[in-house]
């Protein structure tokens, strides 16, 4: 990443929240990565930046991600900067309206179910979800969630994404749909429902609405043992052996297709 020219700008009496976003395009390669760690600076000082600092925060990390050398990830900085109340940490990954964006490998937050929702941002920021070495998006998520003060921020944030409207998400695998059908039956459906629907007495959630590629990546992680190995994660430890279940990538795949498929609003 090439920051000379961001360097002479800080250099000349810029703010303090400047500088420090120098330092980190400095020591972080990764767009991602970038952007979640301004994330927090934002929110860890945001309510004493006035907007034109904030302004000039964003222009400054848009001009240092352009520079990314053969990397096409852009944190959602407009998003950021636009998003408003307890949701705003989490805008510039997941979209000022919780869309998500494949691309910084961060899911759709709507059409989740808020209890789950709720749940797992608890996991993160307790450790109970994302700590794995191997779970590097887990990992961003967790220092993430570490931003949230006590469960009525966490709660705070959750109401707000279920304010947003649904949205069906992009379908981006192509795979046999009548073996995910059939595969999805017999594996999944009794917890999750025979449509997906989610049972949440069974504290099973609602798969269909779940981007493809990130039900692919999470089943992959319990069969993995990256996801649901923590002792205080009893429903993560039944979802790792059950991960078990699907053999190849290819049944993974299917499955994951099939619930795609699904119409979010039946």
């Amino acid at each position: 990443m090439n920051t000379e020219k961001i360097h002479v700008e800080t250099k000349m009496k810029a703010p303090r929240m400047l500088k420090k976003i120098y330092r980190v395009l400095k020591i972080r390669k990764h767009p991602h990565d970038v952007s979640c760690k301004i994330c927090s600076l934002f929110h860890a000082q945001g309510q004493t930046l006035n907007t034109t600092t904030k302004l000039l925060a964003c222009i400054t990390v848009l001009a240092a991600l352009s520079a990314c050398d053969g990397q096409d990830a852009r944190p959602n900085a407009a998003a950021m900067a636009a998003a408003s109340g307890a949701y705003k940490t989490c805008a510039a990954c997941h979209g000022a309206t919780g869309l998500g964006n494949e691309v910084l490998q961060a899911p759709a937050l709507v059409n989740l179910d808020q209890d789950y929702l709720e749940r797992q941002i608890r996991h993160y920021r307790e450790g109970v979800r994302g700590r794995h070495p191997d779970d590097r998006w887990g990992q961003q998520m967790s220092d993430q969630a570490a931003l949230l003060a006590d469960d009525n921020a966490i709660s705070a944030v959750v109401a707000q994404i279920g304010e947003f409207p649904d949205a069906a998400p992009a379908v981006t695998i192509k795979a046999d749909l009548d073996r995910g059908r059939d595969l999805y039956g017999s594996t999944c459906g009794a917890c999750h429902g025979p449509n997906a629907e989610g049972i949440p007495v069974l504290g099973a959630p609602a798969l269909r609405g779940i981007d493809d590629w990130y039900l692919v990546r999470q089943y992959r992680n319990f069969r993995d043992g990256i996801r649901g190995t923590h002792e205080d994660d009893t429903l993560g430890q039944q979802m790792q052996r059950m991960g078990q279940v699907l053999k190849t990538d290819q049944d993974i795949q299917a499955v994951s297709a099939w619930i795609a498929s699904l119409d979010i609003d039946e």
